[in-house]
């Protein structure tokens, strides 16, 4: 193809996907110049050789195309884009992948979830992240809490990151029905230390706090290769932070005279009138708080949790020996302390101008309405609440060539919580019953104890029997994961916090296991064709199940032992004529619950409670992806199409218990759920030989309940926490040869948050509201790149969304940082 024709095919095709940007399309390099970055996006980019590649270059290596793992379509996320954006967590370099929803509700968040495809961010264990080969994705826990542990790597540290779509690699686990997220970090190459400072400011007023949220990162690392065959790597992160108030103290509509309105005050609290709370609508729907009235009901907002107080230390270690110029193996050791505590907020006075707390309530009014005359978590929310977490984190590797053409990666890798301790006080200090014996109550959560550990080898040729067309991988998978759950009703959170004789009002725990084989082989049929089927067989077990209570210790309420076996074939057929790819993938993918899905049984200071289900199927799902792209030497465009059937999906949903004032959460399936998708996404580098960047990213997705014996009154609805549309663009100007000036826009559709889709897709807590962000970033480089200083606003715009908690508003962030 010419020069001109190929100018004006990328002309035509970005023109028609993005009729905005067509004029900027970008046009062959100027051979006189340097040539701009080659990116490759469907290609897998991880090697199995390894390269002498300079490890801080931006052009990327293509991998051979002879790797039996090229199924599933990857995009590639270069160092010198996570540059452009204000990314100081691991998971903002994520932000601008319309695929990826990163719920992030203030830097240093230890609840973040992530969505893909048909996963979203409140599943846990459908989306899959790892760290040079050490597993990051959580394989225990469910929800937000099951989220990745992408805070033991930092942004500093990051080479690069491989986003894949959907289970099509036999490799993995039914975990990766989602997709799969491989971060590489810098490999020492000589001597080198890095200092990184970030400074965070969130001006913030929500919820009658009105203040500046501020945050302080540093990240420093000592990386040296010590010989041929020996390299060292230690990095140490602090942070800390504050976040906004998460949860909002209100009393929402009882039973008068129907359900869901308030009860007028009586004449004694209306002789006590209050200030300060608001008389706002209730987003909640009727099936998530049904004793507390429909969707859009009144409701009294008095306070909340405050604001959010965290601090991070983690440290790492990691070195690498090679055995041979083309075999090395490794090790990483890594301690994190993680500390975060709040102290609620009452908004509501007296007529002297006296706080008015929880226990008080009951005695005011406001609005005309009478406090404690419906259900909420006034009094609770406004507690004290904090939680100290330990844990430990080692990870053997070997990779490289073991004899002949064959290659082997091996990952065995273990965690371990030391400490996991959430305490939480009935009603705040300020408050006068906690001068009492009746308000110093509260629980005490610990999953000290818990953790997993994994094993992973594989074993692949680019030159099976012989044969330089065929090519084929092998190996075993091996996933153990151990839940231990205790919950405490202390009667003095403060005296006996750490009285181990305290009695135990619940215990609950279990033990999964998957031991797993696969093989995929790659055909190379014709020239430009290929053909790579490939099957994996697994054995999940459920085990040591108990769930215990304080009115029943003998463990009678212990769950049966488990055991299913299945097969997940896969198939995948690629054509690449020149600079054109087309690649057709079918999978079947098995997700097993998580041990805390099947035995995460427990109970709050407000005596709800989270019910596990032992008896929940594995997700049974059928995917489907066609790709079409095509390559510039400076960019490409690429579309995806995809179709995902999953059965027995997994979710959490809300109960209520005749009798009880609070709610319950219990794990339950979701029959049949069908998702149709389409991201179609395009980048180029110096567009039309300028000075431009332009990266940009949409995403259509319908995800529909098709089937629920269980309800058939949901059928035909909307998949809570599944947005309909989401589009980025991130285009960086460099303005001169050290400094670059970046501008990106977010924007993601409001959602259902339960399966009913009766609550109000309105920016308010407890709902998933569109997303509209505006960013700013500049970076200067100096010293031949080494240093760089950069200051940004993310959400300039200010625009206030909600993920069922606030999300941040306006932050500005600093940041400083040298290699030596």
């Amino acid at each position: 193809m010419t020069p001109f024709k190929r100018t004006v095919l990328q002309l035509a095709i970005t023109a028609t996907l993005f009729p905005s940007i067509g004029l900027m399309a970008a046009t062959p390099a100027d051979p006189v110049k340097q040539a701009p970055t080659k990116v490759d996006a469907t290609l897998p980019v991880v090697q199995v050789t390894g390269t002498n590649a300079d490890e801080d270059s931006a052009i990327l290596v293509k991998p051979k195309k002879t790797t039996t793992n090229i199924s599933a379509p990857i995009t590639k996320i270069r160092r010198e884009d996570i540059y452009k954006t204000n990314a100081v967590s691991s998971g903002d370099a994520l932000k601008y992948d319309s695929q990826l929803s990163y719920r992030q509700r203030y830097i240093g968040d230890n609840a973040s979830g992530l969505s893909l495809r048909g996963c979203s961010n409140n599943q846990g264990g459908c989306l899959m992240v790892f760290a040079d080969g050490l597993p990051l994705w959580n394989p225990l826990m469910a929800e937000y809490r099951g989220g990745p542990r992408l805070n033991l790597i930092s942004s500093g540290e990051i080479k690069s990151v491989d986003i894949q779509g959907g289970p099509f690699n036999a490799e993995y686990s039914g975990n990766s029905r989602g997709g799969v997220i491989n971060y590489t970090t810098h490999e020492p190459t000589k001597r080198e230390i890095y200092t990184e400072a970030t400074y965070m400011l969130q001006p913030s007023n929500l919820l009658g706090i009105d203040t500046n949220l501020q945050g302080f990162q540093t990240f420093g690392s000592y990386a040296d290769k010590l010989s041929d065959k020996v390299t060292t790597f230690f990095s140490y992160k602090h942070l800390e932070n504050e976040g906004q108030p998460m949860v909002p103290s209100m009393q929402y509509g009882g039973f008068y005279p129907k359900l869901g309105e308030l009860a007028p005050a009586s004449a004694a609290q209306l002789a006590n009138p209050t200030t300060g709370g608001a008389l706002v609508v209730n987003p909640l729907n009727n099936i998530k708080y049904s004793q507390n009235g429909p969707s859009g009901a009144n409701a009294l907002l008095v306070g909340s949790n405050g604001i959010q107080h965290i601090t991070d230390d983690v440290y790492k270690w990691k070195g690498t020996y090679a055995i041979t110029p083309e075999l090395k193996t490794n090790l990483v050791l890594a301690y994190e302390n993680f500390l975060s505590a709040s102290m609620g907020q009452s908004l509501v006075k007296n007529t002297a101008g006296q706080t008015v707390w929880g226990s008080q309530l009951q005695n005011y009014s406001s609005n005309g309405y009478g406090f404690g005359t419906g259900f909420g978590n006034a009094a609770t929310t406004m507690g004290a609440n904090s939680l100290a977490r330990e844990t430990f984190t080692a990870s053997w590797g070997l990779n490289g060539r073991v004899y002949g053409s064959w290659y082997n990666n091996t990952n065995v890798s273990y965690f371990d919580i030391l400490n996991d301790t959430t305490l939480t006080n009935s009603y705040n200090p300020m408050d006068p019953i906690y001068q009492t014996a009746a308000g110093t109550g509260g629980t005490a959560v610990s999953q000290t104890g818990t953790g997993w550990y994994t094993v992973a080898t594989k074993m692949n040729t680019d030159e099976f029997l012989g044969r330089k067309d065929l090519s084929f991988a092998y190996g075993y998978d091996y996933q153990h994961a151990h839940l231990t759950k205790t919950t405490n009703n202390l009667t003095n959170v403060a005296a006996n916090r750490l009285d181990a004789m305290t009695p135990i009002s619940v215990l609950s725990g279990g033990t999964t296991d998957t031991n797993a084989l696969f093989a995929q082989a790659s055909w190379r049929f014709l020239k430009d064709w290929d053909a790579t089927p490939g099957v994996r067989l697994e054995h999940w077990t459920a085990s040591d199940g108990i769930y215990q209570t304080s009115a029943n210790m003998s463990g009678s309420l212990s769950p049966q032992d488990r055991a299913v076996n299945n097969w997940a074939p896969k198939f995948s057929l690629g054509y690449q004529p020149g600079n054109w790819k087309f690649r057709y993938s079918v999978a079947k993918a098995y997700r097993y619950a998580l041990a805390d899905e099947l035995y995460g049984n427990s109970s709050s200071a407000n005596g709800s409670q989270t019910i596990a289900n032992a008896t929940l199927k594995p997700e049974d799902g059928t995917h489907h992806n066609l790709t079409g792209e095509y390559d510039f030497e400076n960019g490409y465009v690429r579309m995806n199409l995809y179709h995902e059937n999953i059965q027995n999906s997994i979710y959490n949903g809300y109960i209520y218990q005749p009798g009880q004032s609070v709610l319950s959460q219990i794990m339950s399936s979701i029959g049949e759920v069908q998702t149709n998708g389409m991201d179609i996404s395009a980048q180029f580098d110096r567009v039309m030989k300028s000075d431009v960047d332009v990266k940009l990213s949409t995403t259509l997705m319908n995800s529909t309940i098709v089937a629920n014996p269980m309800n058939t009154s949901v059928v035909g609805n909307q998949m809570p926490f599944m947005p309909h549309y989401r589009a980025n663009m991130l285009s960086t100007y460099h303005a001169r040869k050290d400094l670059d000036l970046s501008v990106g826009t977010r924007y993601q559709s409001a959602a259902f948050v339960q399966p009913d889709n009766k609550d109000i897709q309105a920016n308010y807590y407890g709902n998933i509201s569109q997303e509209i962000y505006v960013d700013l970033k500049s970076t200067y480089f100096f010293n031949n790149k080494k240093g760089h200083v950069s200051a940004g606003i993310d959400n300039v715009n200010g625009y206030q969304a909600f993920m069922n908690h606030w999300l941040p508003q306006r932050t500005y962030m600093m940041q400083v940082g040298y290699k030596f």
